[in-house]
């Protein structure tokens, strides 16, 4: 009898935690993908925090590269970069390019300009893109250095176009157990709060979400008062004075090359604290070694939905379109515009 009884126990244990998992898979399999790196790395809701708003299209054609040998333009730059959509603006405009990341250079050293001429570059100009949250960082190390460490690497163009839209909704089949829990867990908690950040034990501060004022005029997302961003843009320096110096005095140095600086700003800084770079742009302005990025995207955030998405690290197509024509505009002046191609 008390064996039955003890079978009968286990049974109930067994068939609870049997409907419990089914019940999570259920949940996960039925939380939309992610395709945002916030929303991806924070398990927070793309149903809440994805945008609606269709990207401009980018034609194939204009997603290209050459061999460094053949290129008008060499970029170095970072995750801004690899996508290759700000510099479609620069080659449907006719000019040709190669794209390199920064982890694949290395800091910036003393000896750029021949270390350029050793990778067999016959261009002019060198667009140098980073975010504003990694500059800080990359100048004080290629300030301390003399000799480049690593040999040219181009970055290959991305696998698919770049303007693609938001997927359509399908099952999650790669989930994880949890994933679907934890996604509702986190976005319930953000939609309570004005201030949410997820701290992951072991892996420190990721994600922060916080209110922006006036969000529903600038975001098509659900959820548009609040806004997802990476916690480096808080914990990481501010760009500096004596940054700006160095990058006058890093132009000057790579001569005979042009060297444009492409300082994307933080998503934070345009949304949240519009002052955080204001000491280092005073200083950078003035000295005519690339756009005012933070300006462009402070003029153009109520204009341009979702200039940055609330799920992503990275602006939306049309915000590279606008970065890049910006840029289009600083390499002109330094370099003739060749013969557009006809599309």
């Amino acid at each position: 009898m008390e064996d039955t009884k003890s079978a009968k126990v286990w049974l109930r244990i067994f068939a609870a935690g049997y409907l419990v998992c089914c019940a999570l898979l259920v949940v996960s399999l039925f939380t939309p993908i992610p395709y945002g790196d916030l929303t991806r790395i924070g398990r927070i809701s793309e149903q809440e925090f994805g945008w609606h708003v269709p990207p401009p299209p980018i034609p194939d054609a204009n997603v290209k590269t050459w061999p460094i040998q053949e290129s008008d333009i060499l970029v170095i730059g970072d995750s801004f970069s690899v996508r290759y959509a700000w510099q479609s603006v620069l080659v449907g405009a006719g000019y040709k390019l190669t794209t390199t990341h920064w982890d694949n250079t290395g800091p910036l050293c003393e000896d750029f300009a021949s270390w350029l001429q050793k990778s067999g570059f016959k261009g002019k100009v060198v667009i140098v893109e980073s975010i504003e949250r990694l500059l800080e960082d990359r100048i004080e190390k290629s300030a301390a250095c003399k000799t480049m460490k690593h040999a040219f690497k181009p970055t290959p163009p991305p696998g698919e176009n770049p303007s693609k839209p938001a997927p359509g909704f399908q099952l999650n089949w790669d989930a994880q157990l949890l994933s679907g829990w934890f996604t509702y867990h986190n976005t319930r908690a953000i939609l309570r709060s004005d201030s949410w950040t997820n701290t992951p034990e072991h892996w420190g501060p990721l994600i922060d979400a916080r209110k922006v004022p006036d969000g529903c005029k600038q975001f098509s997302h659900r959820a548009c008062d609040k806004l997802l961003v990476t916690a480096e843009d808080r914990v990481n320096a501010p760009l500096s004075v004596e940054s700006a110096r160095f990058m006058k005095r890093f132009e000057n140095s790579a001569a005979p090359y042009k060297v444009v600086w492409m300082v994307v700003p933080n998503k934070s800084t345009v949304y949240l604290q519009q002052n955080h770079a204001d000491a280092f742009r005073a200083e950078f302005n003035p000295q005519n070694i690339g756009p005012d990025l933070f300006d462009l995207a402070e003029k153009n955030r109520f204009k341009m939905t979702d200039l940055f998405p609330a799920n992503e690290t990275h602006v939306s197509t049309q915000g590279y379109i606008l970065f890049g024509q910006r840029m289009l505009e600083a390499v002109r002046e330094v370099l003739p515009a060749p013969i557009a191609k006809s599309q």
